[in-house]
């Protein structure tokens, strides 16, 4: 009888509780817009590589991630119409990974090759697959993201860090690890612990409730497995505080890199969002901008920088990104969670630690999994009364 560790939650690829579990919910792999007719790429998710290619008709495809004949890349060959022609001999397939031509061969062969495929869809900007096995179930759809708007969808942040880092990166974190954002914004909020924090069980995952000192509640909303939702008045584009719903995923690349995916609904329509739209154009981030943050970060990491030092003049934005890099790399790559010393303010960690216990042990188990529902539209925090 196979002996299974419910606490394992970092390790997710091919065979592990961990990497069956999420395997089980459809993913975001890519940012749409990033993926031109006729491209095709190779991608990495959970310790497995894929082809991503988009068909001259506007179609994506996540297929696997080497021909069938002699095992070259597909992604080094190219895309006609809407399949994919393997470089090395001229193979190619179609978007159901059926081989449809083998150059030379006779030609009754090529039906007795296939490949595997992948369920894709585009939804928010990005490009969702499922890599289970079985049927995948439909693909998941968040309501208020789904109202009138504009939306945004930021560049993937990698992170040399497991997914799990990322994933419990709770609230509460914010007067502390954003301390010098906040004293260089003048913000009361620097160092300010909250007054109460508590979570609970939904049906979609659970809810996080942290009050502070000015009794300003706060709300995150965290969709099982891997997704959250909060509201954010910060922007990668532009200075000014224009409320927005941040919704996003954590996707493991391997055990010990991690990519997030994040898409802001910002309320705005008509002459505002005309507007708005038109300081963003004006204010786009310099090219290089995440190579040059990350390599701050490494250097605060590695102890030859500190925050505070970095220059007066970076936005907060690009700050707040350097202060999470270093306290969830600073983890470690993968974090021994069997030394931590969970207090008050840990009660949406705690939470979704027993959620995940539960939830690989009826996997293992051959046990029904809880089936998460979405509500039809989640609250904000300015709906919400402080309790």
């Amino acid at each position: 009888m196979a002996v299974h560790d419910y606490d394992d939650f970092e390790h997710t690829g091919p065979g592990t509780l961990a990497g069956r579990y999420m395997r089980s919910f459809w993913q975001p792999v890519f940012r749409a817009e990033d993926l031109t007719a006729g491209k095709a790429i190779p991608v990495r998710i959970m310790s497995e590589d894929f082809t991503l290619y988009r068909g001259e008709t506007g179609d994506s495809h996540v297929v696997a991630f080497r021909c069938a004949h002699r095992g070259t890349q597909l992604n080094v060959g190219w895309v006609e119409g809407d399949c994919i022609r393997c470089r090395y001999h001229g193979w190619m397939y179609d978007g159901t990974g059926q081989c449809v031509e083998q150059p030379g061969e006779d030609p009754a062969f090529a039906s007795k090759v296939r490949i595997r495929t992948y369920p894709t869809e585009e939804y928010l900007g990005l490009i969702f697959a499922y890599l289970g096995d079985g049927e995948a179930p439909p693909l998941r759809r968040f309501p208020n993201h789904d109202r009138p708007g504009i939306l945004e969808i930021a560049a993937p942040e990698i992170m040399p860090a497991n997914y799990f880092n990322r994933l419990e990166n709770d609230p509460s974190h914010v007067p502390w690890t954003h301390h010098e954002s906040l004293v260089r914004g003048g913000s009361r909020q620097a160092g300010a612990a909250p007054t109460s924090v508590s979570a609970h069980e939904t049906d979609f995952g659970f809810v996080v409730d942290v009050v502070h000192p000015t009794g300003r509640l706060q709300r995150n909303y965290y969709y099982l497995p891997n997704a959250d939702q909060h509201n954010s008045g910060s922007s990668e584009s532009v200075s000014d505080e224009v409320p927005r719903e941040r919704l996003s995923w954590t996707v493991p690349i391997d055990d010990e890199t991690r990519v997030s995916f994040r898409v802001d609904l910002v309320p705005l329509e008509g002459d505002a969002a005309a507007a708005y739209e038109q300081r963003v154009r004006q204010a786009h981030p310099a090219e290089g901008t995440a190579a040059w943050r990350d390599e701050i970060a490494r250097q605060v990491v590695a102890g030859t920088r500190s925050i505070e030092d970095v220059e007066q003049g970076i936005n907060q934005y690009n700050l707040f990104r350097i202060e999470d890099y270093a306290t969830q790399v600073g983890q470690g790559r993968i974090a021994d969670r069997s030394n931590d010393h969970l207090g008050r303010i840990d009660a949406g960690t705690a939470l979704r630690r027993q959620i995940w216990r539960r939830e690989l042990q009826a996997l293992a188990e051959g046990r029904p999994l809880t089936s998460w529902r979405m509500p039809d539209r989640a609250a904000t925090p300015e709906q919400v009364a402080v309790p």
